[in-house]
């Protein structure tokens, strides 16, 4: 599969998504995207800034027509790229971003999916508008899917990553407690994800609750095993 690295690489291939898009409508768009960008490699960087373009460029009326053709298409790099249109839908369409982010996650058929999506909605939100995120992620904590909960993980991890506020980290981090004693694979590695990034960045958050990690019933071994490699890592980070 050819490799994509370079930013005017790229933009050729966008700027006939965006030409078909102009003279022949969003399916020639979609047809020509598949072809010249999703059937290749293309790093995500590159992939995010075709998303931001798509976003500026595609009517605001046909954009979630356009995600929906790009999930359909079922390509790696389309995840990314609906994500980020996605992510800029957040200020004007909040509920709507987050109800489409969660469709397409719960329909995925790989775990990346729940991981692109997941940190770059749910973890781009709870890192610019967390009074309104916070309450989502813990409707979503109950949701019947396991990668809608293991992309919250993602989430959770991306916006401490990105300097999330710590009074914002400790109102969540009670919902990832409440998850501590899943069975499912993917929600153990989504949330034992987030909680290790708790524990690296701010292991007075994990003192402050020591006592609700260590119950033996409500919390299970392996996440108490996550935060103990968090914790490690915030000591190595100190040494050096």
């Amino acid at each position: 599969m050819r490799v994509v690295t370079r930013k005017s690489e790229i933009r050729e291939y966008l700027n006939d998504c965006l030409s078909a898009y102009t003279s022949k409508g969003l399916f020639a768009c979609l047809m020509e995207l598949e072809h010249q960008i999703l059937n290749k490699k293309v790093k995500f960087p590159l992939l995010e800034l075709c998303g931001t373009e798509f976003y500026k460029e595609i009517q605001k009326e046909e954009q979630i027509n356009f995600c929906d053709k790009v999930e359909g298409l079922k390509t790696e790099g389309g995840n990314v790229i609906l994500g980020i249109i996605l992510q800029n839908r957040l200020t004007t369409h909040f509920d709507e971003s987050i109800e489409k982010a969660t469709e397409y996650i719960s329909y995925a058929n790989a775990w990346y999916v729940c991981d692109i999506i997941g940190e770059r909605v749910y973890g781009y939100s709870l890192l610019t508008e967390p009074k309104k995120t916070i309450p989502e992620v813990k409707r979503l904590s109950k949701h019947p899917i396991n990668y809608v909960v293991r992309a919250l993980g993602a989430g959770v991890h991306y916006a401490i990553k990105k300097g999330m506020d710590k009074n914002n980290v400790a109102s969540v981090f009670p919902i990832l407690l409440s998850m501590a004693n899943s069975k499912d694979k993917e929600i153990r590695q989504g949330i034992g994800w987030a909680a290790k990034t708790t524990a690296k960045f701010h292991p007075d958050i994990i003192e402050h609750f020591d006592e609700e990690i260590h119950h033996p019933d409500n919390v299970a071994n392996w996440f108490r095993r996550k935060i103990s490699i968090g914790l490690n890592r915030n000591k190595y980070a100190k040494r050096n």
